[in-house]
């Protein structure tokens, strides 16, 4: 029997022709479906965000990261049994920052605290996308706990963000502080609460932070002190850290977290000075762009910052010291070993958040109808911090008048440690004592010279005085509101005669 010619029709068993099978996703809808729930908005300053789903809640990064990079990457994985090659990686993230962009949606990112719906939030999560991600929501009627998945912050974690517990109430007192922090007046530690609820307050926009210098002799507990201050507000596992080399890393370390702590700081060039300032008011700093010719990379922030080491580090610099709240620590009765004092921190510190909480309240509930009589500098940070006072249990105007003592005892102590001032204090004395005239007068040469021979010779040579009248002036400028203050010393400047001449005076009040 001949064999039988081969079936080579298309068509099945009853000559149905048969199903055309599925054409395969194309990659770039496959790297679309990546994003397709998640969240994607563009901050107020236009940059992209992205609100990626984990475990019921979303984990908020700017889409311009290494971590949402790994986001997508791991789900690539999980969905498809593959990595993303670079090509297909870098496609993505130009898709969503597009939609980003494009989005109608506009959020405002956040470092630990927000300040959204006239509410402060705080973000207990840290670096961990595994870890707790509840927010205290801080309301002028009092404060509670909200679910990870009822936030309605964008919250963005540093990696090396911590979690903070969950804030007790009524389990601690402003008192209890002190087992941590060694101050030695109440005063001090009202000062010292003062800053935590300053620190605590987010701005979305202007603002200023008061700096928190911690000092105090050699055994005071100060690097301790200053861990325990950062992990009741922004706890990171960066303790202990020095201040960076250069001004971009300092902008940038301030960019991603909320509070920037630097310990066992000697000394502090201009440069990092002004910095310092800058980012306790609200400044920027830009530079160049990487591999670009044209685009600038600009960082815009305001942060609290806490500072431990030689006061004159900042005090003497009287710019700074307008900022700051200095708190001297005493020398320890008894030392204690690590692991205890962690142990008792650890249990004390969700009561020592709890009256946190309460200070933020009492500030928002107080703020409105809250006046000081005689206000220091940095006055809407000590009127917030007096707004909180009911909320810490401290009684009312003792955090306004123990800001202005420690702002006095600080132009005091500036001025003590500062040649140029020395020099002028001796000047004017000697003109009331030769000359009986609480007055000096003359050009800037003529002051130069007067003051450069009240300094001696070897103060004159160092580094420190100014090598010029010019730069004299500069320091005058500077020195100024102190011994306005502390001395009644007033400076004044001007031009007189048909040529102009410069002149400036020194007058006691």
């Amino acid at each position: 029997m001949a064999d039988e010619p081969e079936d080579f029709s298309l068509g099945d068993a009853n000559g149905a022709a048969p199903a055309t099978p599925a054409p395969k996703p194309r990659r770039r809808d496959k790297l679309a479906l990546l994003l397709s729930d998640w969240d994607l908005a563009r901050t107020p300053d236009g940059g992209a965000l992205a609100g990626i789903k984990h475990r019921g809640h979303r984990e908020w990064m700017h889409v311009a990261t290494k971590g949402f990079r790994n986001s997508l990457t791991v789900r690539f994985y999980l969905e498809h049994g593959a990595g993303l090659s670079g090509t297909a990686l870098a496609e993505t993230v130009a898709l969503a920052e597009a939609r980003a962009l494009a989005s109608g949606d506009v959020r405002q990112p956040w470092r630990r605290f927000a300040w959204q719906d006239g509410c402060i939030w705080l973000d207990l999560g840290g670096g961990d996308p595994a870890g707790e991600r509840r927010a205290v929501r801080i309301a002028a009627e009092g404060w509670r706990i909200i679910p990870a998945d009822d936030v309605p912050v964008a919250f963005l974690r540093a990696p090396d963000s911590l979690p903070l517990p969950e804030p007790a109430a009524a389990a601690a007192s402003t008192g209890d502080l002190r087992t941590f922090v060694n101050v030695d007046s109440d005063d001090e530690l009202a000062l010292a609460w003062a800053w935590l609820v300053c620190a605590a307050r987010p701005f979305a926009e202007g603002g200023a932070y008061p700096i928190l210098l911690l000092h105090g002799e050699q055994g005071s507990g100060k690097s301790d002190a200053a861990r325990y201050m950062q992990a009741l507000l922004d706890p990171s596992t960066l303790t202990g850290r020095a201040l960076p080399r250069e001004e971009r890393d300092l902008f940038i370390s301030a960019a991603n977290r909320h509070l920037v702590a630097f310990d066992n700081v000697s000394g502090i060039g201009d440069t990092f000075a002004d910095c310092l300032c800058r980012i306790a008011t609200g400044g920027g700093y830009s530079a160049r762009a990487l591999h670009t010719d044209s685009d600038e990379s600009i960082f815009v922030t305001v942060r609290p910052m806490l500072v431990n080491g030689i006061p004159s580090t900042i005090l003497g610099r009287p710019d700074l010291a307008d900022r700051a709240i200095s708190v001297e620590l005493r020398p320890l009765r008894r030392r204690r070993e690590q692991a205890e004092m962690r142990a008792d921190y650890a249990a004390a510190r969700p009561g020592l958040l709890g009256v946190l909480c309460d200070g933020l309240s009492a500030a928002l509930r107080n703020l409105a109808t809250t006046k000081l009589v005689d206000p220091p500098r940095m006055m809407d940070a000590a009127t917030w911090a007096e707004a909180a006072a009911q909320g810490l249990g401290i009684e009312s105007g003792r955090i306004s008048a123990a800001w202005r003592a420690n702002r006095g005892n600080a132009d005091r102590a500036a001025l003590e440690v500062d040649d140029v001032a020395q020099a002028v204090v001796a000047l004017l004395a000697e003109e009331e004592r030769e000359r009986q005239a609480p007055e000096w007068k003359g050009s800037p040469q003529e002051l130069y010279r007067k003051l450069t021979d009240h300094a001696g010779e070897r103060v004159s040579r160092s580094n420190l005085w100014p090598k010029n009248p010019a730069g004299l002036g500069t320091k005058l400028r500077r020195i100024a509101p102190g011994l306005r203050s502390v001395h009644r010393i007033e400076m004044a400047h001007g031009k007189g005669g048909h040529d102009g001449t410069r002149w400036l005076s020194l007058r006691r009040l």
